[in-house]
């Protein structure tokens, strides 16, 4: 009885969670329309573009829900093979270099492991966890900072490491960071984009892989996010 009333809690406040996230766009969406219509401001491409961000991040949100929600039953149809973790995170980086440069930040390649570290998984699931986690440094670091990826191998794990520079993470948020729509107040919180779901997506996929996932304070001041995935083949 105790285990069905903490579900039916749960389900409620993920509900008002939903609620309150698809509110914030559709009332903006809504104020602008309202502005034209009234003749208060005029439908020049300022307005059209301003209008177009809402719908994206109504866009962004409905689909990370949707593949929020997949992940959770596991919907999503995993496609395990043995796959080479190194040649996948150098690969998924790669696609980031235009993104760092816009942003003003540098990346660095600390992984000094050579060869193939292979994992059994879904190379397509995995690259779209990695997406998620550099995209977020790429949101919430500041202009002018660092992103540094490294990978090290201990007790039959392959360990995946993305840390980023400031602004940081209260230490009480951390351990939430992964909840569904939790919210960072202050410097990381959600005004710098996304959908808040992205890391809750992360934690499905890597739990998927039999793997785990966790966050902790950066040595440059940022999030430093640490996932560990067993080890395939011959690998010590």
């Amino acid at each position: 009885a105790e285990t069905l009333e903490e579900n039916e809690q749960d389900r409620k406040k993920w509900v008002e969670d939903i609620a309150h996230e698809l509110r914030t766009p559709l009332t903006l969406l809504s104020g602008e329309l309202e502005a034209v219509e009234d003749g208060v401001r005029d439908l020049n491409d300022d307005t059209l573009k301003r209008l177009k961000g809402d719908i994206d991040h109504l866009i962004v949100l409905v689909n990370d829900l949707n593949e929020l929600s997949r992940t959770d039953r596991g919907a999503l149809s995993y496609r395990k093979e043995a796959t080479d973790l190194v040649a996948l995170v150098k690969r998924v980086a790669e696609r980031f270099r235009e993104p760092f440069r816009e942003n003003h930040l540098r990346f660095e390649d600390r992984i000094k492991e050579s060869g193939k570290i292979q994992v059994w998984a879904d190379p397509e699931r995995l690259s779209q966890m990695m997406v998620n986690l550099l995209q977020n440094s790429v949101n919430y670091t500041r202009e002018g900072g660092t992103v540094a990826l490294d990978l090290e191998i201990r007790d039959a794990m392959v360990y995946v490491l993305v840390e980023d520079s400031e602004p940081g993470v209260p230490p009480e948020a951390l351990p939430r960071l992964f909840e569904r729509l939790y919210r960072v107040e202050g410097s990381r919180n959600r005004k710098f984009g996304g959908s808040g779901l992205g890391l809750a997506i992360c934690r499905n996929i890597v739990e998927a892989h039999g793997g785990t996932i966790s966050a902790s304070s950066s040595s440059s001041g940022g999030l430093s996010v640490r996932v560990g995935l067993p080890l395939h083949g011959d690998r010590p």
